[in-house]
C-alpha cells in the first residue's frame, strides 16, 4: 500500500470510521436487507420513484437574487445529535422527517456598494457603460461516485466531501444552471464568456472531465455511469443514473485546473498505485454500489472501467483541446503545444481589446489540497505577464482555484519541510497590487461567496478585489454573474450578483433538496456568507495604463446597465 492510501487509512481512524471493510451506518453491507425484503414482498427498488419522494413543484421562480432568494426553512442539526449519515437511507429519511431538506422564499437582495481600493469613494456619473457581461463558476467536484479511488468511508461531519446524498444529481443541476443563465440574459446582451475556477471533476479522471465538458458543451445523450450500466428504476429520466440531453453553458467557457482536478480525490498527487487502484475493481476506502437500494457504500469488488484513468496535466489540456467548436472557445483557453511543466497557466483576450484573463494553476506539484505557487511560475508567466498587460494598455482578471489565503509553501498534504521554491502568499499579493491594471481575481475553493479588498501601496497602485464564488457541488449551489461598467469618472465597477438555478424536473429539485438536507444535517458544508459578499457593486479606480482602451470600448458599449436592469427582472 502506497504512502498516499496510508494517509487515507489514517484519516479513516481519526474519523472514527475503522477498517475500511468495517460495518457502520456510512458503509455497512446492506444487500442482506434487501435480498430478505425482496423475498417477502417482491422486487425492492433501488431508489423512490422521483414523482413520489416528497418534492413540490419549485415556486422558485425568479433565478436572480436580486429578485427573490432561496433559504433553509429549518436550523442546522446540534453537532450533538446522534450522526447519522445523511447519504444512507436511515440517514435521508431521519433528516427529511425534520424538514432539512425544505427550503423557502426570500427576499431579494440589492447590490451593496463597496469602494474601499484607493479613493473610489465618487459616485457613479450618468452617462455608465456596460463594458462586459460574463459568469463566475465554481467547484462542480463532478464524481464518478463508483470509482475504486472514492474515500467515502471517511465521510464524517468533520472531515466533509467523501460522500454526498446529492452527488448523483449534480449532472442535472449544472445542466439546469446553464439553461438558467441561457434564459436570463436578453437575446441581444448574451454573456461574453464564463469562467469555471477549479474542481471541475473530483478525482483526476477522464471520465470525470469528460462528463463535465459534455455537460457544458450541451452534449445529448449524456450519461453519468461507470462500470456496469445502471438502470435503478425502469423507463428513461427519471433516475440520475439515465442519460439526458445536456443543455449548454450559454457562451464560450474557460477552464481554471484546481486541486480535485489534478490530484486523486484532490488531496494525493497521483502514484503508480492510484492509477492502478483508478483502474481495478477493488475499493478498500469505499465507493457506492448502484446495484443496491440506496446505493450504499461497499468496499467488494466493483467492475473496473478503462474510463476512469487518471490524467496529468499535459493530458487534461489534451481533452480540452479535443472537446467540440461550440460554446468553445477551442481549448478552453488551452492552445496546442503548451508547456505545461509550470502550471498550466494561460492568458487570453476574453474582451478583445479591453480585458485579459490570466490563469494561474495554484496546485501544488506534491498534493495536497491548500494550493502552492513556485518561483518558476511567477518569473516565468505570472510577472511577464502582468508586465505585458500593462504594456498593452488592457485591463487585468486573474482567476485561480485557490485565494491567496489558501496558497502556502508546505508541499503535500502532510508536509514536513517548506519548498525552497514556494513563493509565499503575500509576496504574490505584493506583486499583483504593484499593476494597477488588476482589477480582480476570481477563485473558488473554499465553496462559499466572499469578497475581500486587497490594498495597494498608494493612490496610484489601489489593489484589487478578490471574488470567491460557491461551489455548485453544495449548496447553495449558485453561479455569479458579473458585469463590467465604466462609470465615466475615472472609476470602474465589478457588479457581481449570486444566481440560483432553476429547477423543472423532479432530478434537479431533488439535487437541491438533498444538497440543503446535507448542509443542515451537519456533514456537508454551511454555504454560510455575509451580505456583503453576495450580491456587490465592487467600484475600482480606473487604472491610466487602460484608460484609452476602456474610453474606446465605452463609445461602442451600450449605456444599459444589466446588473440593474435584467438582474432585477426588468426587460
Amino acid at each position: 500500500m502506497s504512502n498516499n492510501f496510508k494517509y487515507l487509512t489514517l484519516i479513516l481512524a481519526l474519523a472514527g470510521c475503522g477498517s475500511p471493510g468495517a460495518a457502520s451506518d456510512a458503509g455497512r453491507d446492506t444487500a442482506g436487507d434487501t435480498e430478505a425484503a425482496a423475498a417477502e414482498t417482491g422486487p425492492v427498488e433501488l431508489l423512490p420513484r422521483c414523482e413520489d419522494n416528497g418534492d413540490l413543484p419549485d415556486r422558485f421562480t425568479a433565478p436572480s437574487t436580486l429578485v427573490s432568494t432561496i433559504a433553509p426553512g429549518a436550523t442546522r442539526v446540534s453537532p450533538a445529535d446522534p450522526q447519522v449519515n445523511p447519504s444512507t437511507e436511515a440517514g435521508e429519511l431521519r433528516y427529511r422527517a425534520l424538514g432539512l431538506d425544505r427550503a423557502v422564499e426570500g427576499a431579494g437582495e440589492p447590490h451593496l456598494r463597496r469602494a474601499t481600493l484607493g479613493d473610489a469613494m465618487v459616485m457613479p456619473a450618468a452617462a455608465r457603460r456596460s463594458l462586459g457581461f460574463f459568469v463566475h463558476l465554481s467547484d462542480f467536484q463532478l464524481a464518478d461516485d463508483e470509482s475504486p479511488t472514492r474515500a467515502a468511508l471517511a465521510d464524517n461531519p468533520v472531515v466533509t466531501g467523501g460522500l454526498r446524498p446529492q452527488e448523483a444529481y449534480l449532472p442535472r443541476a449544472m445542466s439546469a444552471m446553464n439553461r438558467t443563465l441561457a434564459a436570463l440574459a436578453r437575446p441581444e446582451r448574451r454573456f461574453a464568456f464564463g469562467i469555471v475556477t477549479g474542481d471541475c471533476a473530483d478525482s483526476a479522471q477522464r471520465n470525470e472531465l469528460r462528463w463535465m465538458m459534455a455537460i457544458l458543451d450541451g452534449a445529448p445523450g449524456v450519461r453519468t455511469d461507470s462500470g456496469e450500466r445502471n438502470e435503478l428504476l425502469p423507463g428513461p429520466d427519471n433516475d440520475p443514473k439515465d442519460p439526458f440531453d445536456a443543455v449548454a453553458f450559454p457562451a464560450p467557457w474557460l477552464y481554471v485546473p484546481g486541486n480535485h482536478d489534478v490530484e486523486v480525490i484532490g488531496v494525493f498527487a497521483p502514484d503508480m498505485h492510484a492509477r492502478a487502484q483508478a483502474l481495478g475493481d477493488r475499493a478498500p476506502l469505499g465507493t457506492r454500489d448502484y446495484t443496491r437500494r440506496w446505493a450504499p457504500v461497499t468496499t467488494r469488488e466493483v467492475p473496473p472501467d478503462p474510463e476512469r484513468r487518471i490524467l496529468s496535466r499535459a493530458e487534461i489540456v489534451e481533452e480540452l483541446l479535443a472537446g467540440p467548436a461550440a460554446p468553445g472557445p477551442p481549448g478552453h483557453g488551452y492552445r496546442p503545444g503548451m508547456d505545461v511543466s509550470d502550471g498550466a497557466n494561460y492568458a487570453v483576450d476574453a474582451l478583445p481589446g479591453l480585458l485579459r484573463v490570466l490563469t494561474l494553476d495554484t496546485n501544488d506539484p506534491a498534493g495536497g489540497s491548500e494550493g502552492l505557487v513556485r518561483r518558476g511560475t511567477v518569473e516565468r508567466f505570472l510577472r511577464p505577464e502582468l508586465e505585458r498587460a500593462e504594456r498593452d494598455g488592457v485591463l487585468v482578471l486573474l482567476a485561480s482555484h485557490h485565494a491567496t489565503t489558501a496558497i502556502d509553501t508546505n508541499p503535500g498534504q502532510f508536509p514536513t519541510t517548506q519548498d525552497p521554491e514556494a513563493v509565499a502568499p503575500s509576496m504574490l499579493e505584493a506583486l499583483v497590487v504593484q499593476h494597477p491594471s488588476v482589477i480582480g481575481w476570481l477563485v473558488g475553493h473554499n465553496h462559499r461567496h466572499r469578497i475581500r479588498p486587497i490594498q495597494g501601496p498608494d493612490l496610484a497602485h489601489p489593489g484589487y478585489w478578490e471574488v470567491m464564488t460557491s461551489a455548485l457541488s453544495d449548496w447553495p449551489a449558485q453561479a455569479r454573474v458579473l458585469e463590467l461598467v465604466d462609470n465615466g469618472n475615472g472609476t470602474l465597477s465589478l457588479f457581481a450578483t449570486v444566481v440560483d438555478y432553476q429547477a423543472r424536473s423532479c432530478l434537479e429539485r431533488r439535487f437541491r433538496r438533498l444538497s440543503l438536507l446535507d448542509s443542515l444535517s451537519g456533514w456537508g458544508d454551511r454555504g454560510e456568507s455575509a451580505a456583503t459578499d453576495r450580491n456587490v457593486e465592487l467600484v475600482i479606480p480606473l487604472p491610466a495604463s487602460a484608460a484609452l482602451r476602456v474610453a474606446a470600448a465605452g463609445e461602442r458599449a451600450p449605456s444599459r446597465i444589466e446588473s440593474e436592469t435584467t438582474l432585477r427582472g426588468m426587460r
